[in-house]
């Protein structure tokens, strides 16, 4: 990254501290770096999937694990 920039955002207290104790997270920059690492994953997988859809041949699915 070149640089970087504060963002401020408006989120209710309780549900910033709900959520918060279900991930665990101890500050609310644990809790936004993860969230933001995990929707990155996601958009890396959703592109992977979308770079091999259609590349596999019937003939080379093993349906034993459907």
């Amino acid at each position: 990254m070149s640089r970087s920039k504060a963002l401020t955002v408006r989120i209710p207290e309780t549900r910033l501290r709900k959520l918060m104790r279900a991930r665990k997270a101890k500050t609310q920059s644990d809790l936004i770096n993860t969230l933001l690492a995990e929707e990155e994953e996601r958009l890396h997988s959703h592109q992977v999937l979308r770079h091999t859809a259609d590349t596999l041949k019937p003939t080379e699915i093993n349906d034993r694990f459907l």
